[in-house]
């Protein structure tokens, strides 16, 4: 009787990387399937199975010697984690990954901003010479990051070494290298009041779901900016609409909605003060790579017993 690990692969990892797992660990057998009817056939042998993006009840349903999903995602609310736990499936993420292409994007959102890229583009599509344009600075302003995981770690170093005095939030407080003040889930109206520009890096989970709305947009300074990479479902997104509308704050950079891709009826597309990209800030080439770093740990310690598993998901907070 076969009493191989198998592993399956439900996403399209390029083939040098199948290649070099399969060589690296020979005590394993691995399986690709990037459709549906194939990957439905391997699930049932799966052990260990490693996805993007795609893990449906229906899989899990199919899967009865599943033990661990290794997703390649840092966000696992496409998951349903409560039947995740009610199984005793562990679960371990992509944290990490797409930490150094997010904090370029955000450091590149606030100069943007702050230099106003937009209005010139926009310009540029009428003929239009313009000079009078915003010309500020992110030297000496106030950067409010909204969730300090991995992410929101490295953007407070580059952060503070462009001259930006960093504060944030964390669902508990604890001092943080480069960020000036951290406060609790509780206190996040502070960054708000004091910050020029918010950073919203949270992930979609019962606790987030909307915990930026009015309230928030509020305590903003009407020349302060919000650049939302987190989950579209963090935000109000029709109180966040009514303030831009209202230029109850300057502008906004969005990557993610809470409906995608973005509709065409949304007020969004027509307000001069926004930047809509289509959630593409965690995109890199180099995204496998920084991938299979986790993966070949993980399986490392998974099958050989070397080392601690890393980016375990607490499967009650959802992160």
């Amino acid at each position: 009787m076969d009493t191989m690990t198998r592993v399956l692969i439900a996403f399209d990892l390029p083939a040098p990387h199948v290649a070099r797992l399969k060589k690296d660990f020979p005590e394993l057998i691995f399986a690709q399937a990037t459709e549906q009817k194939e990957t439905f056939d391997h699930l049932p042998q799966t052990e260990i199975l490693l996805t993007f993006f795609r893990c449906s009840r229906k899989m899990l349903d199919a899967a009865p010697e599943l033990k661990w999903i290794q997703a390649i995602s840092a966000g696992v609310d496409y998951m349903d984690l409560a039947e995740i736990r009610r199984r005793g499936l562990l679960l371990t993420n992509g944290r990490g990954i797409s930490t150094i292409n997010m904090a370029e994007f955000a450091i590149g959102a606030m100069i943007a901003l702050a230099r106003g890229f937009h209005v010139m583009v926009r310009n540029q599509v009428q003929k239009r010479w313009d000079r009078s344009l915003p010309a500020g600075e992110i030297h000496g302003t106030t950067l409010g990051i909204i969730g300090l995981g991995a992410i929101g770690a490295e953007l407070a170093r580059k952060a503070a070494a462009m001259g930006m005095r960093v504060i944030g939030v964390r669902r508990t407080a604890a001092p943080m290298a480069y960020v000036e003040a951290v406060y609790g889930q509780e206190e996040m109206g502070r960054v708000f009041e004091q910050s020029d520009y918010i950073v919203n890096l949270l992930p979609w989970t019962p606790d987030t779901e909307k915990l930026i709305d009015r309230r928030s947009f509020d305590l903003m300074k009407p020349t302060a900016c919000f650049i939302n990479m987190g989950r579209g479902q963090t935000v109000n997104e029709t109180d966040l609409i009514a303030a831009l509308q209202q230029k109850k704050i300057r502008a906004m950079m969005s990557d993610v909605y809470k409906t995608e891709p973005l509709p065409a009826d949304s007020p969004l597309w027509a307000l001069d003060n926004v930047i809509i990209s289509p959630h593409v800030c965690g995109m890199t080439p180099h995204y496998m790579d920084r991938a299979m770093e986790i993966i070949d740990h993980n399986l490392k310690a998974y099958v050989r017993g070397k080392g601690e598993m890393i980016n375990a998901v607490d499967l009650s907070s959802g992160y």
